[in-house]
């Protein structure tokens, strides 16, 4: 019997180029640097290199744990702008220098890229687009929308891929978009900075924000996220918001829970329609229908409060505007 031949396991930043190295926009070549990435990764390259489950997972952990860092170290520093030459705001930006090396040293943001695409890769459970299209086809969306010859009007925040939902091309018209495209098919474009729409034909049935809100790097944004896309979702026929979480950030923050989650999601406009986890698992699904808004119960979640104290609880927060 031969023998097995061992299976390298190397860095994601191993497969890409460095920090520097990647295309401008108007440069981006017809497959994206993390899209021919990703195949090499799949395909061991021809000589059994893979990724790691824990590699790819602790890439995107600590590009989380770095991006809230810089976020509030530039608020502080922009805060303290006036105080330039004070000790503690040289040592702020120290601080900075210091976290923009160790993302480039991780692969910069083409890693955390590869990274999360190898994350919803078919040989990774497969991506969250299964759970969504299973829940429109239950509701009699995909019936509708076909009997009617009419494609449902999607926005996919965060897109990795451009084709996520090509299979469904007959019914579903997708409009993917990412903060740093990683192809010319998906519309490089912050979210938070989108144009509301112009009338309802421009406003969408259906919002994807998989795995995106946690990665927004202040309660506040967040929860200004939730509330642009209640105004992105049309309002005279049923439209929905598709939300995927890492489980912990609603069953392990010293701020939130599952049910007070639920709550803010009503003052903002959202009941719950179907939901998908399991206790003790990593992520959570949950498809939420746009109803009115209660604007004017949100006093009690204008601000972070401890709901549930504990050295290995979580600080992931939404925080409601006035």
């Amino acid at each position: 019997m031969g023998k097995t031949k061992k299976v390298k396991k190397q860095p994601i930043s191993a497969f890409g180029p460095g920090p520097d190295a990647g295309p401008s926009k108007s440069q981006i070549p017809s497959k994206s640097t993390a899209s021919t990435a990703l195949g090499r990764l799949r395909s061991g390259s021809g000589n059994g290199t893979v990724v790691s489950r824990k590699i790819t997972q602790s890439t995107i952990t600590r590009f989380h744990t770095l991006l809230k860092q810089q976020a509030n170290l530039k608020r502080n520093l922009k805060a303290g702008r006036e105080k330039d030459g004070d000790t503690e705001v040289q040592g702020m930006w120290r601080q900075l220098d210091s976290i923009e090396q160790e993302m480039n040293e991780l692969g910069g943001l083409n890693a955390y890229q590869i990274a999360s695409t190898l994350g919803q890769s078919k040989e990774r459970g497969g991506d969250s687009s299964k759970v969504l299209v299973k829940w429109l086809e239950e509701l009699g969306i995909k019936r509708e929308k076909m009997a009617q010859n009419e494609k449902l009007r999607m926005l996919e925040i965060g897109a990795l891929v451009p084709d996520n939902y090509a299979s469904c091309s007959k019914w579903i018209d997708n409009h993917p978009i990412d903060l740093h495209s990683q192809h010319p098919d998906i519309l490089e474009q912050d979210f938070l900075e989108r144009p509301l729409p112009s009338g309802e034909q421009n406003a969408f049935h259906v919002v994807s924000c998989s795995l995106v809100l946690n990665f927004v790097s202040s309660p506040a944004d967040r929860g200004k996220m939730l509330s642009l896309i209640h105004q992105q979702l049309r309002g005279e026929s049923p439209s929905f918001l598709f939300l995927v979480l890492p489980l912990p950030c609603l069953t392990n923050s010293r701020y939130l829970t599952l049910n007070t989650f639920q709550e803010m999601m009503r003052i903002i406009g959202f009941t719950l329609e179907k939901e998908q986890w399991k206790s003790g698992g990593k992520v959570g699904y949950w498809l939420w229908r746009k109803t009115d808004s209660a604007a004017g119960d949100n006093d009690q979640y204008r601000k972070k409060t401890v709901i549930q104290d504990g050295p290995k609880r979580n600080n992931f927060a939404v925080v409601l505007s006035s």
